[in-house]
């Protein structure tokens, strides 16, 4: 069966958490769009040492133990529950600005090289 290259998943909170798992064999990478009123609040907890500017662009990238970094905001604590799940599926994280979390799957980085 081949895999999605791509599930978008708005964010709908615990919801959205609880799909998560159940699409790790399905997909190369899951794409959670967030509300644009977290980038601020994410932008302060991965970028701490940051001076506070104009523009907060975030672009973080690592293993699932960045979900707990996530999971510090209020109301994305839901995050921490997938680390678990996303270390045995051997994925990568990103965070990117507007704030999306980005989920890759191994099989998307075979197909890239």
């Amino acid at each position: 069966m081949e895999k999605e290259p791509l599930i978008k998943l708005p964010w709908h909170g615990h919801e959205t958490i609880a799909s998560i798992p159940s699409l790790l064999d399905k997909g190369e990478r899951i794409e959670v769009t967030l509300p644009s009123n977290y980038n601020h609040a994410l932008f302060r907890v991965l970028h701490p040492g940051k001076p506070a500017a104009q523009l907060e662009e975030i672009d973080a990238s690592g293993g699932p133990e960045l979900l707990a970094e996530i999971a510090t905001v209020t109301g994305l604590e839901e995050f921490a529950t997938l680390t678990q799940a996303l270390a045995s599926a051997d994925a990568t994280v990103q965070v990117v600005s507007p704030p999306k979390v980005l989920i890759t799957l191994p099989s998307a980085n075979v197909k890239k090289q």
